[in-house]
């Protein structure tokens, strides 16, 4: 398993083992093993994808990516366990993030189960995005068949399972970061999720559109750490950011004397 699959897998079962089980359980642990969050690197979504929004209104999924960079997230509507606080952690990030959603962002939410309704749509999005503000306008709750459902988890390496016994999903927790080309940038694990962290692979994915010089300063520092989904301050670029800076004040200080040095006389 992968460091950043275990990662997700460990918020899988915090979440589905809390949930009231029969006394035979609907999955075995075996079962539960298969699942993971690890999409291919520079992986690309469908663009063509027709998902629902919000009013019902199909649209290629290009369309609902914009101009910006977005977080998407897969989750069940009716969840009880983990797809809320999923979506609650990530849109809190996004609201201390620093960043304009629309201008900067957009959150995705996509439904993992085809039998889940608009109604289901806008009461979660209702509880755990909040109303009436720029981030609730900016957020979309989309639906599809289950053939396209399938195809955007396969993209995004999204391994689900349907526990039938229970009418819910043992599926891992994660939110991607998705460039405006449709392209799956990161995974991040919402167990670990700060604002900054969002800050910062939105600002990666945005390609030199979104964020501050400050952050891209700072992106040159930092370095993602796929093991918990996070970045961290990598020793070496300070390192060798620091000496380019150095080397630069020092070649511009020979510059300086030397084009200040006064004239030899009689030359």
């Amino acid at each position: 398993m992968k460091p950043m699959t275990a990662l997700l897998a460990i918020g899988l079962c915090v979440g589905y083992l809390a949930a009231p089980r029969a006394t035979n359980a609907g999955l075995s642990g075996i079962d539960l093993s298969r699942v993971e969050a690890a999409p291919n690197p520079d992986a690309s979504l469908p663009l063509a994808l027709l998902l629902q929004g919000d009013l019902g209104e199909p649209k290629p999924l290009q369309q609902w990516l914009g101009s910006v960079p977005a977080v998407w997230i897969l989750a069940d509507f009716t969840c009880k366990t983990l797809c809320g606080p999923i979506v609650t952690v990530v849109s809190d990030a996004l609201r201390h993030s620093g960043l304009r959603p629309g201008t900067n962002f957009r959150l995705i939410v996509v439904g993992l189960d085809p039998k889940d309704t608009a109604a289901d749509a806008a009461t979660m999005k209702r509880a755990q995005v909040g109303e009436d503000d720029d981030l609730f306008q900016q957020t979309f709750f989309l639906r599809g068949s289950p053939s396209g459902i399938a195809a955007l988890a396969n993209v995004f390496g999204f391994r689900a399972l349907y526990d039938s016994a229970h009418d819910q999903f043992a599926h891992p927790a994660a939110a991607f970061v998705v460039t405006p080309a449709g392209h799956v940038a990161r995974a991040l694990s919402p167990l670990a999720l700060t604002p900054a962290d969002l800050r910062l692979a939105l600002v990666e994915a945005g390609q030199g559109r979104v964020g501050s010089w400050v952050d891209h300063v700072r992106l040159m520092c930092y370095g993602f750490d796929p093991a918990s989904g996070t970045y961290t301050a990598a020793i070496g670029r300070i390192l060798a950011f620091a000496a380019a800076l150095t080397m630069l004040a020092l070649g511009l200080f020979i510059l300086i004397l030397f084009r200040h040095e006064p004239a030899t006389p009689g030359k």
